[in-house]
């Protein structure tokens, strides 16, 4: 008997997997088809690209599974997977006391982009690579994983305002950076980022 699980909601898709029986591995397998994109972007992002980013992945969900066995219940799977994500992410950079890695083969893994595109698109990468991690955390979660500024403040643990703040200061920063390399039309197109 084959289950459809595509058009149940998180939370119930949750207290399935809660449950331990037959459904619960598909709930979860369900759970990380929706997210897993979404999670390793943001990992990949976050981290620039490093070695650490497929180890970081799989904790993640290995804790979001392991979770599942000791709550029944989860209002926000996407928050709480980003929210591991983060802690991860956070703790392998203090581990290595390094902010700078190298992005040299980063890629955007959304679109297939012309090589005009291509070469915009690798100096964004540079450009969020030069920026500072409070300012590339949020910018990443808004552009790139389209979180409102409400579930960004969540997510983060701070207020609206400074998340506001912050996105707006790492755009400008980013249209700076990318200001010398870029023709008018191009920075047009980049000046319609969010």
């Amino acid at each position: 008997m084959k289950h459809n699980l595509k058009n149940i909601k998180d939370e119930e898709l949750f207290l399935l997997m809660a449950k331990g029986d037959k459904l619960s591995f598909l709930a979860f397998e369900e759970l990380y088809n929706r997210y897993s994109s979404k999670i390793y972007t943001y990992i990949r992002k976050i981290l620039n690209n490093s070695p650490a980013s497929d180890d970081i992945f799989q904790e993640t969900f290995i804790r979001f599974y392991e979770f599942s066995k000791k709550c029944k219940e989860m209002t926000n799977v996407i928050g709480f997977l980003i929210k591991t994500a983060r802690n991860l992410c956070l703790n392998e950079k203090n581990s290595k006391n390094s902010s700078h890695l190298d992005i040299s083969n980063f890629n955007f893994a959304y679109y297939d982009k012309s090589y005009e595109k291509k070469e915009i698109n690798e100096l964004i990468n540079i450009g969020l690579d030069a920026l500072p991690d409070k300012y590339r955390e949020v910018l990443v979660l808004r552009e790139f994983m389209d979180f409102s500024y409400q579930e960004i403040a969540d997510i983060l643990g701070i207020s609206m305002p400074v998340v506001r703040i912050r996105i707006f200061r790492a755009k400008n920063k980013l249209r700076e950076f990318l200001a010398p390399f870029l023709t008018e039309n191009e920075k047009n197109k980049i000046g319609k980022i969010k």
